[in-house]
């Protein structure tokens, strides 16, 4: 069975009541015990107040019997000198006399010398003693201290204080568990209504915290992810556009020129069949360069760290692109001194891919004759990478976001020129997970400048 939240809340604070309310009538049970104790230890002081008396008049006739024949005096000297306990009137129904003292007094075989102990009595409470011998004892008629006089009167006070005490906590719980739980449940429910939309994708969505409490701060949370799902669900849609662009334009070359071929209209030459190898070429890397970003998505890009010499890597890249570098006209300046024999846990060939990547974006944005130079430091721990252009540059508000997924500058740049724009973001990923950090700014040569800091200690994610 389903319980609701509410009821739950109500629950527990009654529960906290109930318990706060047998506690107080446990209090009450307590007290009305140590009352009791605390009245039977007075009657035994004043008991023992009336033993010299007793013994005396025992000494004088070396028996009970002066005392037995005076019964009506002594009784009433054992009134006065019991400090007023007729002031405790007796309790109704007969039984005990209005008149009749409390006060019990048997000889040593527990006859009765004055008054008559019933079954429930307490006759030998207090020994009274004479040379050494137990001669008799003092005693007292059993009576419930509460049913009448002032212990009666005390108690049926206590009873109605506690029960005004009791019914005014009942009455503010119950106030306090129904502005509590409406207080507590209404941002609760505007997070399930919340969390219905956005399961419903409608990821505008929002809450207004009016706390400033963990529920508050669970609203401001919430708000916050469904701000980012709203942001990757625009990203989804552009890069489904994206991608869906991307693949239809070389798909589109390829269908029209094997149509044409498929028609006569172009020959079969050479040069047409290695134009439609260029164009798988480059679908086939923009396949595998999606491929590359969703293993890294997905944390299944593997990496094989060890000990390795960034310009060493750098130089060896260099080399590769050399006659590339050649018969576009750009000349390259290697500044690598300040990192030579530097080593970081890294992997060699990653830090190759992210080298190729920035060199192949320079070959195709730099127009010749162009220059592009290579440089290293060292900042403390971090090791740190620059490679800056000649130009033409990018706009500086183009520069945070040369690292998003197939964004261009120009979107009208011939892909001939243009790439896939997903090398820059390949880069991210890698140096990221290298613990690294790759950004783009202005270069002193007039064009673009790419940075990369990476850990000298080397602390992989």
């Amino acid at each position: 069975m389903r319980i609701k939240l509410s009821y739950k809340l109500f629950g527990a604070f009654f529960l906290v009541m109930a318990i706060s309310v047998g506690a107080m009538f446990l209090w009450r049970a307590l007290f009305f015990h140590n009352f009791r104790s605390y009245i039977h230890q007075e009657e035994l002081k004043r008991l023992e107040t009336l033993v010299p008396a007793l013994q005396e008049a025992y000494r004088a006739h070396e028996s009970w019997a002066g005392v037995a024949a005076e019964e009506a005096r002594w009784r009433r000297e054992l009134d006065i000198g019991s400090h007023g306990y007729k002031a405790i009137p007796p309790p109704p129904e007969g039984e005990e006399r209005e008149n009749e003292s409390r006060v019990l007094l048997v000889d040593a075989r527990n006859e009765p010398v004055i008054g008559h102990p019933g079954p429930e009595d307490q006759p030998r409470v207090v020994a009274i003693t004479v040379d050494g011998a137990t001669v008799g004892w003092l005693g007292l008629r059993k009576r419930e201290p509460f049913r009448s006089g002032p212990p009666a009167e005390l108690l049926r006070l206590h009873t109605r204080q506690l029960y005004i005490i009791g019914g005014t906590v009942i009455a503010l719980t119950a106030l306090v568990a129904f502005l509590f739980a409406r207080h507590l449940l209404d941002p609760i429910r505007r997070l399930t209504r919340g969390t219905r939309e956005l399961a419903e994708r409608h990821f505008e969505a929002r809450i207004t915290p009016s706390t400033r409490d963990e529920l508050g701060q669970l609203a401001t949370n919430f708000n916050r992810m469904a701000e980012t799902l709203e942001n990757y669900e625009t990203m989804r849609r552009q890069w489904l556009t994206d991608i869906s662009h991307e693949l239809r334009t070389p798909l589109a070359v390829l269908r029209g020129e094997l149509e044409a071929l498929e028609d006569g209209v172009r020959p079969a030459t050479r040069e047409n069949l290695a134009s439609l190898h260029t164009e798988i070429l480059r679908l086939g890397k923009l396949v595998e360069d999606l491929h590359l970003l969703s293993l890294a998505d997905s944390d299944r890009l593997t990496f094989h760290h060890q000990q390795v010499a960034p310009a060493d890597i750098l130089e060896t890249v260099a080399a590769s692109q050399g006659p590339r570098f050649e018969r576009i006209g750009l000349a390259v300046e290697m500044r690598l001194e300040a990192i030579e024999g530097i080593r970081i846990e890294a992997d060699a060939d990653r830090l190759a891919q992210v080298f190729t990547n920035i060199c192949d974006n320079v070959c195709k944005y730099v127009p010749s004759p162009g220059r592009l130079k290579i440089s290293g430091t060292l900042a403390g721990p971090i090791l740190k990478l620059f490679f800056e252009d000649s130009g033409p540059g990018v706009p500086p508000a183009a520069l945070p976001r040369l690292f998003d997924r197939l964004y261009r500058v120009d979107p009208s740049r011939s892909r001939d020129s243009g790439g896939s724009g997903l090398g820059l973001s390949i880069c991210r990923q890698i140096v990221e997970h290298h613990s690294g950090r790759i950004w783009a700014e202005k270069s002193s040569l007039g064009g673009l400048a790419i940075g990369i800091e990476l850990p000298r200690n080397g602390n992989p994610t």
